[in-house]
């Protein structure tokens, strides 16, 4: 235990001084993973209370070879989930295959996987990963790093992501006061969305994509999202300056 918590502390000090880079931000989550508990129990059990959801885990579906067919989304009809998607992705740059390459280039010590993990645990790790834009399209929030807490805290509260919560929420504290308190309004309206919406890890993401925007929202039970200013952390470096 105390070997966990001095890693936590460790990677978590690593992690501020690089908060914009994918390998501090993966090794920071799993060292404080290992300490708090992911949740994979509870993404397993609703995971496995549907009949797709379980079919999914049984054949390992590949949602990342969905996700990063560019060509193909970009075939589907206007206004629709998947096409929204494709633009999202290609005016941000960001793409999922280079983030599940980061990811497990960071977790090369356990495999690429996440460590300490089953092999349904892993898989679903992985699809949370690779759907993780797709859920910014459905829920409106940018890419800014409020509306990366936004979606955080919605998908944390989907999935039951302890330790991602914890992380994200102390960062959302440190950086709301005293000129940002608008952040924890963010922050807690991605929970309730979250709690509210149907479970999306085990939606059948191939049937949504040609659909509607909108319908897809409605049928997933996304509320619509409150307004927010961005922030970025390039604000608050100004705003120290300034002091």
């Amino acid at each position: 235990m105390i070997r966990k918590i001095r890693n936590a502390i460790e990677m978590t000090r690593i992690q501020r001084r690089s908060p914009e880079q994918v390998g501090p931000a993966v090794h920071s989550m799993d060292a404080i993973g290992l300490l708090f508990g992911r949740g994979d129990e509870w993404m397993l059990r609703r995971m496995k209370a549907s009949a797709l959801g379980r079919r999914l885990l049984d054949e390992r579906h590949d949602i990342l070879a969905v996700v990063s067919d560019r060509d193909h989304l970009r075939t589907l009809p206007e206004g629709s989930l998947g096409r929204e998607y494709c633009r999202f992705a290609e005016e941000n740059q960001l793409f999922p295959e280079r983030l599940a390459e980061s990811v497990r280039e960071a977790r090369a010590g356990s495999g690429g996987s996440v460590p300490e993990s089953t092999p349904e645990a892993a898989y679903l790790h992985d699809r949370f990963r690779d759907l993780h834009d797709v859920w910014h399209v459905l829920t409106g929030y940018g890419t800014d790093m409020a509306g990366e807490w936004g979606i955080i805290a919605f998908q944390t509260r989907q999935v039951g992501y302890r330790s991602m919560a914890i992380m994200a929420f102390l960062n959302v504290l440190r950086n709301a006061f005293p000129t940002r308190p608008d952040l924890l309004g963010v922050w807690f309206g991605g929970r309730r969305r979250g709690a509210r919406a149907r479970y999306l890890l085990s939606a059948d993401w191939e049937r949504l994509l040609p659909m509607p925007l909108e319908e897809v929202r409605r049928e997933l039970g996304i509320e619509p999202l409150r307004a927010y200013r961005p922030w970025n952390y390039s604000e608050s470096a100004v705003a120290s300056a300034r002091s």
